[in-house]
């Protein structure tokens, strides 16, 4: 499944929400042979900044956007920062945590023509 998350850690309901959906998405069995990939937009290109604790963000009544990235991790997560989103922001590819890269409209169209689901927060 490919997720594209636009927001950040100043909605942390709706930031985290991608996230859950996706590790359902992978729980489910649904999906074989599709690695979760989440493409960050916008304010949710800070939640792959080294900066931002991620144990902290977290929806009501769900778990840390922290405690399900560790889970999407052992499943082959791949994280694309939207660069130019990222550069206004003060994020640049030093910032990033290490599952994730800068990428561009090239790799949004490459990812949902590679899954079988899209999914849009």
């Amino acid at each position: 499944m490919f997720v594209i998350a636009t927001r950040g850690p100043d909605q942390p309901n709706l930031a985290a929400l991608p996230f859950v959906a996706l590790k359902g998405a992978v729980e489910s069995g649904e999906f074989p042979g599709e690695p979760p990939v989440v493409f960050l937009m916008q304010e949710a290109t800070y939640l792959a900044d080294r900066k931002t604790d991620l144990r902290e963000i977290k929806a009501v009544g769900l778990p840390s956007i922290g405690e399900v990235v560790e889970f999407l991790e052992g499943e082959g997560l791949e994280v694309i920062v939207c660069a130019p989103c990222a550069a206004p922001r003060g994020i640049s590819e030093a910032d990033l945590v290490e599952y994730a890269r800068m990428g561009g409209a090239a790799d949004l169209a490459t990812s949902a023509k590679a899954h079988s689901v899209t999914l849009t927060f």
